[in-house]
């Protein structure tokens, strides 16, 4: 399959907490795999990611990496 690039944008309203936003893409909703993170950039940040996979979730990693929160894995 080819990888198609794909704009992913995340927010979590009122967690000012999240440092760093992790992108996970996969197969199967319940096979994911992290494919990358950026640092949280304002209210919404956006994550630019390749994958050939279509399910897709985003996680919330506070400063010292610790998960805050995971989407629940969406199609694409």
């Amino acid at each position: 399959a080819n990888e198609d690039e794909l704009e992913v944008y995340a927010s979590w309203n009122g967690a000012t907490e999240v440092s760093t936003w992790e992108v996970l893409a996969g197969p199967r909703p319940d096979q994911t795999e992290p494919l990358g993170s950026v640092p949280r950039d304002g209210f919404e940040t956006a994550l630019s990611v390749q994958t050939p996979h279509p399910y897709v979730a985003v996680r919330a990693r506070d400063r010292s990496g610790r998960v805050l929160g995971t989407t629940a894995p969406v199609k694409v």
